[in-house]
């Protein structure tokens, strides 16, 4: 079919034309419907063909499997390629149920001859396009979503009080939100007919609103159309379904799971009430593969209030980097933003930034997290016991134990907040993000210093160490799970380290000998082994956040203590009221929780302009 004006939504490519031009325009041009997971275009192919997008969504699939873009309603497909005289560079396949515009190479040459406006149109939209690209290049986040599907997952229905919380935690972020069922459908516009239903459901879409697609209400022909329309799939289920074992595929599910990557899947587990325990969350996880999976209880709204930001790209992160003792200043950071009225969504962190995100997303204040820290470090002295230097200097089944008595057999999907732990990978010499799995293991491997503590060994063999060793403030992690604005908390020791002592001063191997069996030591400052270690990974703190840029995030560094030390934890508390006294000037600065309020929404403070 040729295309019309009226069908075709407004956008920068057809911006500054006239009615007649783009009539014109629109003319020479033909209109293909796509369903969920066609292909517009192969990489290699002949770039005889340049794509607009009329509704819908498209992925740019390098070599069949990297996720590169994503391509909206209002913006063009392929351009590169048509424009260079290349060869398509990569798959574009349709994510949801779409329609495009196709225009030939032989028709643009007669538009650009006639029309030189249109050709400056597309030039400018190309322009635009390679500038966004550059400035994300680091770590492409996910796409808020414009269709939205609710799917039944085990072998209960959606509850009628999930839909109405989340429609309405939705319109709190979002202009416009529309929830369709198969109930909702126009007379006469029959559920078998599914090219016009997919019509009919990108006629529904609003400038800036979006979609919730109910699934699962006994309409097969409803369901199939509606969850191909979708961005996001929303698997929900009931949590208690996981005290069986495994929770097997629901028919629907079965059916949907093949029509999205896990980047576009999350699932919804659902209870009663918020006093029921959170458990078998690993039951459900074993046979969906899926991006973000989250825990509500029906009768806490503020628990579809997270996921709806999450849903909307508003949801607030923490990003909490290494620094060993230094990480009570975290600890003080969310008491004064817990005292400020604060929320976060999604939590994680390198090293002491991951046990401290670990305690938080557990729902543990700060008292309780410095009790758990003296016990750890002062009372129990967890990193206190050494051994023989061959695999190690700390004795590893010490600092095992006290983790085991501290978090027993917990596991990080049961948290009812999502949050990572961060470890560098020195088997494929890549970061490992820790989502899933006993909570001990996922902090023992982001806490496994180089020298200090032997590396974990994953089932697969991997070795794996503390995740400073590649990046001690995890911004890009966060960013690659979410879209939305960040607080990144760094901890630093003093801007310069100097010491006192010679390299010549270091003392030989019987003098070092003699010291040890009398215990009477120099009193020197010369670097020791632990402290070099950990303090070597604090040089990639400032060093990744001016790789990756600090965008829209906000940077907190909280001040070190004088005498503070990566490994004096003595002075825990003192580290600790720091890190709260310099967030309450900061939030005091910028009105509290409205200015911070403003800053998530995107508007300027300027005090943190400052």
């Amino acid at each position: 079919m040729s295309a019309d004006a009226s069908s075709v939504p407004r956008s920068e490519l057809l911006a500054g034309l006239s009615e007649a031009q783009r009539d014109s325009i629109l003319a020479q041009m033909r209109r293909l419907a796509l369903r969920k997971g066609d292909h517009l275009v192969r990489q290699g192919d002949t770039a005889d063909h340049v794509y607009y997008v009329v509704r819908g969504r498209f992925e740019v699939l390098l070599d069949g499997r990297h996720l590169v873009a994503e391509i909206g309603a209002g913006e063009p497909v392929g351009e590169i390629a048509f424009f260079g005289g290349l060869t398509r560079t990569a798959d574009v396949v349709a994510s949801r149920d779409s329609e495009v515009l196709e225009l030939s190479r032989e028709s643009f040459d007669r538009l650009s001859a006639a029309q030189p406006d249109f050709t400056q149109s597309i030039l400018r939209t190309l322009g635009r396009r390679l500038a966004a690209t550059t400035s994300a290049a680091a770590t492409l986040a996910p796409r808020t979503a414009d269709a939205i599907g609710l799917c039944p997952a085990g072998g209960a229905p959606v509850p009628e009080a999930l839909v109405a919380q989340l429609l309405q935690a939705l319109r709190d972020n979002v202009p416009r939100v529309t929830v369709l069922r198969a109930h909702d459908l126009p007379a006469g516009l029959e559920t078998a007919d599914e090219q016009h239903l997919s019509r009919w459901l990108g006629l529904q879409e609003s400038d800036g609103g979006k979609l919730l697609l109910v699934a699962g209400d006994g309409h097969a022909g409803w369901d199939r159309v509606a969850l191909r329309h979708c961005d996001q799939l929303l698997l929900c289920g009931r949590l208690d379904e996981a005290r069986q074992g495994t929770v097997p595929l629901g028919t629907l599910e079965a059916y949907a799971l093949p029509l999205f990557r896990p980047r576009q899947v999350g699932l919804l587990l659902w209870r009663e009430h918020a006093s029921e325990p959170i458990a078998g969350t690993a039951h459900w996880l074993q046979q969906r593969p899926l991006h973000l999976h989250h825990h509500v209880a029906l009768d806490s709204p503020a628990h579809l209030g997270r996921v709806a930001r999450l849903l909307s790209g508003h949801a607030l992160g923490a990003v909490l980097g290494g620094g060993g003792a230094l990480g009570a200043g975290h600890i003080g950071t969310l008491r004064a933003l817990s005292e400020a009225g604060v929320e976060l969504d999604i939590i994680g962190g390198t090293s002491i930034g991951s046990v401290v995100a670990r305690a938080y997303a557990a729902g543990d204040d700060a008292a309780r997290m410095m009790a758990d820290y003296d016990q750890f470090f002062l009372q129990r002295k967890a990193l206190g016991r050494f051994t023989l230097p061959w695999y190690s200097l700390l004795d590893h089944r010490h600092l095992d134990a006290c983790m085991h008595d501290q978090l027993g057999d917990s596991r990080l999907e049961d948290l009812p907040i999502n949050c990572f732990a961060v470890g560098a990978n020195l088997s494929t010499n890549e970061l490992e993000v820790v989502r899933h799995g006993l909570t001990r293991d996922a902090l023992r491997i982001s806490t496994a210093i180089p020298v200090a503590l032997p590396p974990w060994i994953s089932a697969q063999g991997h070795v794996l160490v503390d995740g400073g060793v590649m990046n001690n403030v995890p911004v890009s992690v966060m960013r690659a799970i979410k879209s939305g604005p960040n607080l990144i908390s760094m901890l630093s020791s003093d801007d310069e380290w100097r010491v006192s002592s010679a390299y010549a001063q270091v003392p030989s191997r019987l003098s070092l000998a003699w010291q040890l069996l009398t215990g009477r030591r120099k009193g020197d400052d010369f670097p020791r082994i632990g402290v070099v270690a950990a303090r070597s990974m604090q040089i990639t703190s400032g060093r990744m956040l001016r790789g990756a840029g600090r965008g829209n995030d906000l940077l907190l560094k909280p001040p070190t203590v004088p005498g503070m030390g990566l490994l004096n934890f003595k002075l825990g508390r003192a580290q600790e009221q720091a890190g709260y006294e310099y967030t309450r000037r900061l939030l005091d600065r910028i009105d509290g929780l409205a200015g911070l309020r403003a800053w998530q929404r995107g508007e300027t403070v300027p005090a943190l302009e400052e």
